[in-house]
């Protein structure tokens, strides 16, 4: 579904259209050119006396709106893995993001006798300036040690993770932490730092922190401490995962908007128990200025800001879609749409924008 976003930030009845393959994800370019799709997935179970594979090849597509309804074209292709394996594996999409040069995507394989083993795997697909895509990288992380939890600063080129501390080649350790990775040209991964503190607490082993949101070198996730024990948001500076605060509240999902001059301050937006959504202003050192709340029926599953940092988007669990007005410093509720879907991109065109 395509809404066009008017100059007060309300939707205009959408335009739907059928994009031909299972589309599971979506994800936008921060110049709002093109919009990326996760496509495919797969389960293999018996079919009678066979192995059958149900499903189709994992995919990323790239998209390009049509400037007279918004519509998308296909642009380019590339399938990132091929559909198939032993019975009882089954394969998909867990996370998808759009960067300037690059689709970042993490998916997962359960495979083994009867599915019994799970391994996350980052994937990054290079884009060309005309939204082709080119070469694709794979890291397969620790199989039934890593527990996919992933997000990716793209304005950085950074990828925070939670994850073990780090060994020798082919060793595990059951110590929960968050590592952070630069993201070379290739789409390698180059690990920085790992930290299992939050502030002076040591997280718990196998406790694994859930990274939220990054904006200029800073990194929010969610924590699970035990002393005492309570679910908090910790923040981090730096690739090394310097510990900085314990926020003393806990939260799911969040986003940040950060502007292109540094003396302006980024919007970080986060969904919290209640359920609530918050609106925080981040200063250069970190700390996060909390400017509005909004209680929410149901808990906040993803957010969208706008590139022009004049509005916020927000999906819930019960994919009702609502939008907020926030160039001034506070939530203001200019829209709320039931039954909208779920992930979401803008385009941005030469008179116009739409949220999809």
């Amino acid at each position: 579904m395509t809404y066009e976003i008017d100059p007060t930030g309300r939707l205009r009845p959408p335009t739907t259209q059928h994009v031909g393959r299972d589309a599971y994800m979506l994800a936008g370019d921060p110049q709002g050119r093109f919009v990326y799709a996760a496509h495919g997935g797969w389960q293999v179970g018996w079919n009678g006396a066979a192995c059958a594979v149900n499903g189709t090849d994992g995919m990323v597509v790239t998209y390009a709106p049509d400037p007279r309804d918004g519509a998308l074209a296909w642009v380019s292709e590339t399938t990132v893995y091929r559909a198939g394996g032993w019975c009882g594996e089954g394969a998909g999409w867990n996370w998808l993001s759009g960067g300037a040069t690059r689709v970042h995507g993490l998916w997962y394989n359960r495979w083994g006798t009867a599915g019994h083993h799970l391994t996350f795997s980052y994937v990054s697909v290079a884009v060309a300036s005309d939204g082709q895509l080119g070469p694709v990288s794979r890291r397969a992380f620790d199989f039934d040690a890593d527990p996919g939890r992933v997000t990716v600063d793209v304005r950085s080129d950074v990828l925070y993770k939670a994850a073990n501390a780090p060994t020798t080649p082919g060793t595990i350790h059951a110590q929960g932490g968050l590592t952070a990775h630069v993201i070379e040209p290739d789409g390698q991964l180059t690990r920085m730092g790992w930290s299992n503190l939050c502030l002076a607490a040591t997280i718990p082993p196998l406790a694994y922190p859930r990274p939220l949101v990054a904006a200029r070198g800073f990194l929010f996730a969610s924590v699970s401490l035990t002393e005492p024990e309570r679910k908090t948001v910790c923040s981090y500076q730096g690739l090394r995962l310097r510990p900085l605060a314990d926020l003393g509240f806990s939260a799911s999902a969040g986003e940040a908007f950060v502007p292109s001059g540094e003396a302006m301050p980024p919007l970080v937006a986060m969904a919290v128990p209640g359920p609530e959504l918050r609106l925080f202003a981040m200063n250069g050192d970190g700390d996060l200025q909390l400017l509005d709340s909004e209680p929410l029926l149901n808990p906040a599953s993803q957010f969208l800001f706008h590139p022009s940092g004049r509005f916020l988007y927000v999906v819930d669990t019960s994919a009702r879609l609502r939008g907020y007005t926030v160039d001034s410093g506070g939530l203001e509720l200019v829209e709320s749409i039931d039954d909208a879907g779920g992930n979401m991109a803008i385009t941005l065109g030469e008179a116009k924008s739409d949220v999809r």
